[in-house]
């Protein structure tokens, strides 16, 4: 447990910062270099918006945020406070912005709840279950490409149509194989889970992952009797603010790109599944945050469509988002700390 504590610790550091924005930001310099639109004359575009979708945008901020924190309070059933929800939400998109996406801050988020006064238990439980529901928000969305839904947004791609393509089924099947697994652990069987990953590893080519394997099927026990029990309607406002939460996530850039060309309701769609894409290629654990890969994609994916605004929505996209998580994650990380430790000192 005390390595964990300081791998959250290494994680909840400013100095984090540094690689994902000097990352992403030489990055957009090059994407900008290369298009040879880099002059502000070619950016005055920004500064005349729909300001009715704009103002929609920036509520899109806030809402992503507030579903977040509701979500964290109805699943501690009310054990935390809101202004705990507050700083363990924050905090958990600072940790997923300066960490490889595959990574996303889980253990940082295991850390956080701890320091909110939760047991280590009833923490890992918490992020297993939020982990869940996020998965399957995002196998449901990506299941449209299974009737060729998605078709024409991998032939966006051009020459590398192939490699996006695997990246976005492989990261599919791994997600559905994990989430059946966990799921099938802590709602239906753990002890039979926990024999049957117990006998896999007991292979000789696989023993190495028998302790991991042993890890994971304590912790899917610890979670399954957390929420042994838990009403219909429990779970069902857990999924209503999941979907709320990602939903309204993902409608910001269809606002943003709303606020500067005109969108038709198919275009929405389309802006919507593009995100679903993307956000598969970002599990993909090169760098911080997704940077460099976030970028490159938004232009793969949007060019053909937004045409000379396509740079400069991604870098309104990315500061929203990307950059905002790291700004108010360095703003309120100090005073969290200082928070945490000043009322394990009053105890």
């Amino acid at each position: 447990m005390e390595t964990d504590t300081q791998t959250a610790l290494k994680t909840l550091n400013l100095r984090k910062i540094v690689i994902p924005i000097l990352l992403g930001s030489l990055i957009t310099v090059f994407l900008f270099y290369r298009s040879g639109k880099a002059s502000s004359d070619s950016l005055s575009w920004l500064y005349a918006p729909d300001w009715t979708y704009l103002c929609m945008a920036v509520g899109a901020i806030v809402f992503r945020e507030v579903g977040h924190i509701c979500r964290l309070r109805l699943l501690s059933s009310g054990a935390l406070s809101w202004k705990s929800c507050f700083y363990v939400a924050i905090l958990w998109e600072f940790s997923s912005a300066v960490t490889p996406s595959v990574i996303g801050g889980g253990l940082v988020a295991i850390f956080l709840f701890s320091k909110e006064g939760l047991s280590l238990g009833k923490s890992l439980a918490y992020v297993i279950v939020n982990g869940i529901l996020d998965n399957l928000f995002f196998l449901l969305a990506a299941s449209y490409s299974f009737v060729g839904g998605y078709a024409s947004f991998f032939a966006m791609t051009g020459e590398l149509s192939g490699t996006v393509k695997t990246i976005f089924f492989t990261s599919y099947a791994f997600i559905l194989t994990y989430t059946v697994v966990i799921s099938s652990g802590v709602f239906v069987n753990p002890n039979l889970l926990k024999w049957i990953l117990m006998r896999t590893t007991s292979m000789r080519f696989l023993k190495r992952w028998r302790r991991s394997a042993y890890q994971l099927s304590k912790d899917i026990m610890v979670t399954s009797h957390e929420f042994q029990g838990k009403c219909f309607s429990f779970w069902f406002k857990l999924l209503v603010c999941t979907t709320l939460t990602w939903v309204v996530r993902y409608a910001f850039l269809n606002l943003l790109i709303a606020s500067y060309a005109p969108v038709s309701w198919g275009e929405h769609l389309a802006i919507f599944c593009k995100q679903i894409i993307m956000w598969s290629l970002m599990l993909v654990p090169l760098a911080p945050g997704g940077s460099g890969i976030a970028e490159v994609s938004f232009q793969a994916f949007f060019e053909h469509t937004l045409g000379d605004y396509t740079l400069g929505l991604l870098v309104l996209w990315r500061a929203c988002s990307f950059y905002l998580y790291l700004t108010v994650g360095a703003f309120f990380l100090p005073k969290w700390i200082r928070r945490v430790f000043r009322n394990r000192l009053a105890q």
